[in-house]
Formats: C-alpha cells, sequence, structure tokens
C-alpha cells in the first residue's frame, strides 16, 4: 500500500474530480442538446434551435456580467457549487419541456449556471496552483477533458440514434438526468473544498515556477471600472475574439462547406471526432512548447496555427475526394494544436491582468467572447459563406493573423503593469470598496 495521501493532495484529488465531472458534462451536453429535442421530445431542431438561443442570449445578456460580480463576493469555490446546484435543478426540467417557451426559460438557467462557473474558473485555478506553469498544466488538463466530454457527446448522439427505436427514447430522456447527478457531485464537492479552504495559506511555488506577474499586495480591484481602464487587457480581449469567432466556425460551418463540395458524407464527423482527440493529445506538446515562453507570444502562435488550419479550407475545392480527405486531416491537427495552445495560456492571462484582485470580473468579461461568438459567429458565418465557399474562411483567417499581431505587440508590456492600483495600504478584496 502507498503512503496516505495529505490533506493538499486529497484537496487537489477532490478538486480535479470536480472540475472533470463539470467539463466532462457541459461538454456531453453541448453535443447532445439539440438532438435531445428532435429525437427525445420530438420537437423541430429549428424550434429547439431557436428556443436554446433565446435563453442563452438572455442569461448573455442579463447575466454575462452580473456572474462576475456575484463570483468576486461568494469566492469561487461557492460560486462553483452554486453554479452546479442551478444546473441539477435545471437539467430535469427538460424532461418536462412541452414548448419552446418552456425550454427557453430552462435554457436561461442552464446558460446562467454555466456562466457563473465560468466566472468562478480562473478563481479556482488560482487557489489550488501557485505558479503560473502549474496553472497552463491545469488549463490544459481541463481543455482536454471538455473536448473529451464533446467527443463522448458525439458517441452518445450516436448511439441514442442506433437505439432510437425501440429503446432510444428512454436513452435520450435518461442523459438529462445523468447530467444533473453529474453537475450535483461536482457541486457538492465544490462546496466541501470551499468550506475546507476559506481562506488557504499561500502555496509556495516549486523552484523555477515563481508566478509570471506578481502583484503587489496594495492593488486592489474597483469593480468595472478597473477592467475597462486596463487597456492592454482590453485589447488582449479584442484580438481573442479571432479566435472564438474561429472556434464556432470551425465547429458549425466546417460541415456545411464540406457538404456544399459534395465529400463524403462521413467526413464532417470524422474530422470533428479527430479534433476531439487531438486537442487532448496536443496538450503534453503545447506544455512543452511553452515552458518558458510567455504566453501572448503563444496567443499569437496558437492564433497562427489555428490561422493555417482556416485559411486551407478555402482551397479544398481544388482537390478531388482522396486530396481533400489528407488535406483536411492536416488542417484539422493544425487548428487543434492551436487550439491546445490556447487553452493552456489564455487563462492564464486573464488571470495576470486580474492581478490586483476580482478574477471573477475579468474572467466574466473575457469569456463575453464566447458568447458573443456564439450569438453572432453563426449569423455572421453563413453571410459570409453566402458570398463564397472560401469567403468565411480567409476572412477569419486574416482576423487571426490580425489577434496574433496584437498579441505580439502586447508581449513586450507585463499584464499586472496595466493593472489600477488602489490606495496605499488598503488590501486586496476589500468588501468597503465602490463597485459596480
Amino acid at each position: 500500500m502507498g503512503r496516505p495521501l495529505t490533506a493538499t493532495e486529497r484537496r487537489h484529488r477532490g478538486f480535479l474530480t470536480a472540475m472533470a465531472v463539470d467539463a466532462l458534462g457541459s461538454g456531453v451536453w453541448i453535443t447532445f442538446s439539440l438532438l435531445y429535442f428532435g429525437y427525445g421530445r420530438g420537437m423541430a431542431l429549428t424550434t429547439a434551435g431557436a428556443a436554446l438561443t433565446a435563453g442563452s442570449t438572455a442569461a448573455l445578456l442579463l447575466g454575462g456580467l452580473a456572474t462576475g460580480v456575484l463570483a468576486d463576493r461568494l469566492g469561487p469555490f461557492t460560486a462553483a457549487a452554486v453554479s452546479c446546484a442551478v444546473r441539477a435543478a435545471a437539467f430535469p426540467c427538460y424532461l418536462l419541456a412541452d414548448g419552446p417557451a418552456a425550454v427557453a426559460a430552462i435554457a436561461f438557467a442552464v446558460a446562467s449556471g454555466d456562466r457563473l462557473y465560468w466566472a468562478a474558473h480562473g478563481g479556482l485555478v488560482k487557489s489550488t496552483a501557485p505558479g503560473e506553469e502549474r496553472q497552463r498544466a491545469f488549463f490544459a488538463l481541463l481543455n482536454s477533458l471538455r473536448n473529451i466530454g464533446l467527443g463522448l457527446g458525439a458517441l452518445a448522439v450516436a448511439l441514442g440514434a442506433a437505439l432510437q427505436s425501440p429503446g432510444g427514447t428512454a436513452l435520450w430522456n435518461a442523459l438529462p438526468l445523468v447530467n444533473a447527478a453529474s453537475f450535483a457531485v461536482a457541486g457538492l464537492l465544490f462546496h466541501r473544498i470551499g468550506t475546507r479552504l476559506r481562506q488557504p495559506p499561500p502555496l509556495p511555488p516549486p523552484p523555477g515556477d515563481e508566478p509570471a506577474h506578481p502583484a503587489p499586495e496594495t492593488l486592489t480591484g474597483t469593480g468595472y471600472r478597473a477592467v475597462l481602464a486596463n487597456r492592454p487587457f482590453l485589447a488582449f480581449t479584442g484580438a481573442s475574439l479571432s479566435i472564438t469567432l474561429s472556434s464556432v466556425a470551425f465547429d458549425s460551418l466546417l460541415p456545411v462547406h464540406l457538404h456544399s463540395l459534395g465529400l463524403p458524407l462521413w467526413l464532417p464527423p470524422a474530422a470533428y471526432v479527430l479534433s476531439c482527440a487531438a486537442i487532448p493529445a496536443f496538450q503534453p506538446l503545447a506544455l512543452r512548447l511553452g515552458r518558458g515562453r510567455p504566453a501572448l507570444r503563444l496567443m499569437a502562435a496558437a492564433a497562427g496555427f489555428m490561422a493555417v488550419g482556416l485559411g486551407g479550407l478555402a482551397a479544398l475545392g481544388r482537390f478531388g475526394p482522396v486530396g481533400a480527405t489528407v488535406l483536411i486531416a492536416f488542417l484539422v491537427l493544425a487548428f487543434s494544436l492551436g487550439e491546445a495552445l490556447y487553452g493552456a495560456v489564455a487563462m492564464t492571462l486573464v488571470l495576470a491582468y486580474a492581478a490586483g484582485g476580482e478574477p471573477g470580473r475579468y474572467s466574466a468579461f473575457y469569456q463575453l467572447t464566447w458568447g458573443v461568438s456564439g450569438a453572432l459567429g453563426p449569423g455572421v458565418h453563413t453571410l459570409m459563406f453566402s458570398v463564397s465557399g472560401a469567403t468565411p474562411w480567409l476572412v477569419l483567417a486574416g482576423a487571426l493573423l490580425a489577434g496574433a499581431a496584437v498579441h505580439l505587440g502586447l508581449a513586450g508590456r507585463s499584464p499586472a503593469a496595466g493593472t489600477p492600483r488602489g490606495r496605499p495600504g488598503e488590501p486586496v478584496g476589500t468588501k468597503g470598496r465602490k463597485r459596480i
């Protein structure tokens, strides 16, 4: 038998288990949701899609920034536990939804829980993993788990479709209940760890893994005024929008593009499964490439790899089925390497920009890039696609290269340098400071 685990090791295992359950549950539902309503509930896909979009958009507009305030007030572990509780209560309600209005209301609750979780996401890792290198490893692992969840979701969809008659409906309806149970388990783990931590003493980083941008103790946030006054952070967030828009296009528009070229029907799901497998496989490589290198330069490299992946799609029409299949495999791998790099370093930069405190607000603001991309991306992408099949890929590749240039321009400036300072002697996290 091995030695007994220390309290810190048990806490880390519980934390990773909670994060894994949340990532896998969210990933499965992203893939599964539309077909659940089509096969499990007998609802038209267009109706279900409109209802889910309405609920998610309302959560973005009404709670996109408010979740950051809530995460900072509650603390990351309590906020994560609340987010899991909301989703655990909401998912079973899908079994009772009998119309688009009910679906939209439930989607609003689920999306609100998601947004609160992502606002707390950076603070969770920061509380558990001191040092930028360890934080990159945590974020890389979580990115891998989320993509494994997406892959499992694709398998669940295939299994549900195969078993639709006679037992398929029961399988479809079981998934929201299983998802609710998984979020309940994750919520309990987050609550348990948060109760034990409360105000944990900071763990010393291992030798050679000191925080990249240590913040003076006198730094403090002043609500979203501090976020909006941090111009380097705003530039970083704006440049990252090219990455999130490209990721949404890769997931939603690639199957349409391949179908329009008359390529085999099996190719889009094969490309998707390849990507879901490649991102976790590339995470160790991404961490090795990034060791000792500035995170903003790695963001530029991520955008460059993704630009290669998308730009090459514009040339698919010049190849036959075999050549196109080989080219797609190469482009998917290039894009996936970019996503692996992005997943490892993006949130470490958000935490560095939030060095003065209030990581919930910074995380919530940064997550708006994903919210905006998810809401506007499909419409913008299909509009460009109506011009020509190559247009969206060339435009997005150009946007990625422009974003890479911005990241390189920011690389010479420490993220902490753009964080507004509080009054001398005012401690970080003072409850009485003015917030917006």
